[in-house]
């Protein structure tokens, strides 16, 4: 079946960056509340990480997902291969490392769908130039480095090669920040962004990122840096646009949220696909926000089926609308 899928996309888009198997527990009580052993509603596995979760709801909002990152040659890494495939993801980019483990994440999610998430950093994190496409797809029409900053071989050494194809193309390039990340001013990594065409950090990252105290100040130096176009996303708030077409902020879709976990990559993953079909920043985000916040209806990160029909549904009845 996900083979036939993939026959019918015309248009393809590059994800790059982090995979992870996520083992998500719901519902958790406080910590102070815990016991030894005590019964829970629901355990599952799911794919997780940045990169696995855009290219999973791209290949749902109809597009060639291709999705570039690495797993170990263990149990946890053929899980994902399988469950990936099975969601509609081109996984011939992704490669397998016989000495690392596949990256894995414990996610505890709460009553209020909060999450607090524990991981290993996996083979996802040893991405180098030999593992990157030579050439970018003839059908890419996006590339989106949905974990900037998680690979620093790669980063440091090929990436921005792959970049200077997508300008000279005039293919659009996207990223997302991977969390917690402070990064000094002279880290080579800093040469990528020149070539990023819209930059995704959430709010709580901007921040640590840029070592500045306020989100504006923060803006000024990733535009300084050579990023014309940077949405900051405020979770619950939605996001806030600063670009030379727009600024101003976007509100979210209120909903009472059964689980946060990725909600970001679902609103990165609906902007990227908006802005290749021609919307403007200001739809764009709007569509992403109603994406992100029907996300947060359903458990895990890409458990539900994210269409453009769905997103659409939802706008015109959040109380009532659920995915088809």
């Amino acid at each position: 079946m996900a083979e036939e899928q993939l026959q019918r996309k015309e248009s393809g888009i590059l994800c790059i960056g982090i995979l992870v198997l996520d083992i998500i527990a719901r519902p958790i009580a406080r910590a102070d509340q815990w016991k030894e052993k005590q019964t829970i509603r629901e355990i599952a596995l799911l794919p997780g990480g940045d990169a696995a979760n855009q290219s999973i709801h791209l290949a749902g909002l109809g597009y060639h997902s291709m999705l570039c990152s690495c797993t170990g040659a263990d149990a946890n890494g053929d899980t994902l291969r399988s469950a990936l495939q099975g969601r509609g993801v081109d996984c011939g980019l992704l490669r397998r490392r016989e000495d690392v483990p596949t990256g894995t994440a414990i996610i505890l999610v709460n009553e209020d769908g909060e999450r607090r998430i524990f991981s290993t950093l996996g083979a996802h994190s040893t991405l180098c130039r030999a593992d990157l496409p030579d050439y970018l797809p003839d059908d890419c029409k996006a590339v989106s480095i949905a974990s900037l900053f998680s690979a620093k071989q790669a980063e440091e050494d090929g990436l921005e090669d792959l970049l200077k194809e997508a300008k000279r193309k005039g293919i659009p390039v996207f990223a997302d920040l991977n969390s917690g990340k402070v990064v000094p001013d002279d880290e080579p990594v800093w040469k990528l962004l020149p070539y990023v065409d819209y930059f995704l950090p959430s709010s709580y990252d901007i921040l640590p990122l840029t070592g500045r105290k306020t989100q504006e100040d923060a803006v000024k130096q990733l535009q300084d840096a050579g990023v014309e176009n940077i949405i900051v996303k405020c979770g619950e708030e939605g996001c806030r646009i600063y670009s030379p077409s727009f600024t101003g902020a976007v509100p979210a879709v209120r909903v009472s949220p059964v689980d946060t976990t990725g909600a970001g990559d679902c609103m990165s993953a609906a902007f990227v696909s908006r802005i290749v079909e021609g919307d403007d920043i200001r739809e764009a985000c709007a569509y992403a926000c109603a994406a992100g916040s029907l996300s947060t209806l359903y458990p895990g990160a890409c458990s539900f089926g994210l269409t453009d029909e769905a997103v659409r549904t939802f706008l015109a009845d959040p109380a009532h609308s659920r995915p088809v």
